[in-house]
């Protein structure tokens, strides 16, 4: 089972969540969007907690651009346009937790 965390905002409970999922066995990616991209900004306290989480972690392009965060990505994340968004979400994943 795959679970993906969608994250509008910059939520710190995300480490508590994946690691209460990881428990149970339950793979887990990230899709950033919103302002939810922020949090994979270099200026982001909580940028290195994501980090080692040692998830897939995806992020709408379109929103980190508009938000000037492009050349301040902290870690790798995956750009991804609005469709492959749409793909992760209805075929990749069994269930979406939105934070």
């Amino acid at each position: 089972m795959k679970y993906l965390i969608w994250l509008s905002n910059d939520c710190t409970s995300v480490k508590e969540i994946v690691t209460g999922l990881k428990g149970q066995g339950i793979e887990t990616e990230i899709l950033l969007v919103q302002d939810g991209t922020f949090f994979a900004d270099k200026g982001n306290p909580h940028s290195d907690e994501l980090k080692e989480l040692g998830l897939k972690i995806h992020a709408i392009k379109h929103h980190v651009e508009e938000r000037g965060l492009l050349e301040r990505l902290a870690f790798d994340v995956e750009l991804v346009d609005y469709s492959i968004a749409a793909d992760i979400m209805m075929e990749q994943c069994d269930k979406i937790i939105t934070l």
